[in-house]
């Protein structure tokens, strides 16, 4: 696929680059605006005084990021861990789209409304894993302990007999479905993988070998994947599932508590960005004073 992506990408490239060298001494594109450069140069001014020191102007803080993104801020890391874990084509774009984002956010402060999407979708992605794993998940295989357990009695602990002389009947059953030949069932057994299929067998052994060697990451791949074993061993157990459960549980109340503040947050926000901003006191020519405000 990357490798379709790149031959569709070149010659693209290529029309782009030929056709900015050919319009650009005409002078079609103008140099970039103070504000724009202000994006990407650190101490980069307007040059006007008033604009530089408005606050909107100003790079974005970590308040900031907590005022206006409540109570998915602290979900973004765990969304943004997970989809890092898993790189897909969707996820990539939802990364690429976070930190293109955070970058102009922390440039000026009036650019924090891009952090939106992408931090209800990392969001979404740390409450759609929570639930999934403690909840989903569990309930699943706390069902399937449930029901090994009624058709298992208990204390039980081998297959039984029955199983046994099934497990013995099986070559049996295979040897009379074989195709019969002069000796029966005996070309079942006595069939031999071809040597071209050996060859390639030994082929992907190497490559899959070269490939551990000269995989800089693969000790931690490795280990990563130990450890996620060793997690998942113990989060699969009976006790491991209903401890699940009630993390699940806790993770559903916390949820349904943040919806009913950040519902009461938003309209305190909108309740204080419909008051008027500026008023000031006129008085008519009879004598009447009045109250004007702005936008209302």
């Amino acid at each position: 696929v990357w490798k379709r992506r790149v031959q569709l990408a070149m010659p693209a490239a290529a029309l782009l680059v030929v056709a900015t060298a050919a319009i650009l001494p005409t002078g079609y594109f103008g140099p970039l605006s103070s504000r724009v450069r202000g994006l990407f140069l650190k101490h980069t001014r307007t040059g006007n005084p008033l604009v530089d020191s408005v606050a909107e102007h100003q790079p974005g803080s970590t308040m900031m990021y907590r005022q206006y993104l409540q109570n998915v801020y602290p979900l973004v890391p765990c969304g943004f861990a997970l989809s890092l874990l898993r790189l897909t084509d969707a996820n990539t774009f939802l990364l690429l789209y976070g930190a293109i984002a955070y970058f102009f956010a922390s440039k000026m402060a009036r650019l924090v409304i891009l952090l939106g999407p992408p931090a209800s979708a990392f969001g979404g992605v740390a409450l759609g894993f929570g639930f999934d794993f403690l909840i989903v998940d569990a309930l699943l295989r706390l069902l399937g302990y449930a029901a090994e357990e009624e058709e298992e009695p208990v204390g039980k602990k081998s297959p039984g007999p029955a199983l046994d002389v099934a497990a013995r009947e099986e070559p049996k059953e295979a040897l009379k479905d074989a195709p019969q030949g002069g000796n029966g069932g005996a070309g079942l057994l006595k069939s031999k993988p071809k040597p071209s299929q050996l060859a390639a067998a030994a082929k992907a052994r190497r490559a899959e070998s070269r490939r551990a060697e000269t995989n800089p990451f693969g000790g931690v791949a490795a280990a990563r994947e130990e450890a996620a074993a060793a997690v998942m061993a113990v989060a699969d157990s009976p006790g491991g599932v209903k401890t699940r459960l009630c993390m699940g549980l806790a993770l559903a109340l916390a949820t349904i508590y943040a919806y009913y503040d950040f519902h009461a947050y938003c309209h305190r926000m909108a309740e204080g960005s419909s008051q008027p901003q500026i008023m000031f006191k006129a008085t008519y020519s009879n004598g009447q004073t009045v109250m004007v405000d702005d936008y209302r």
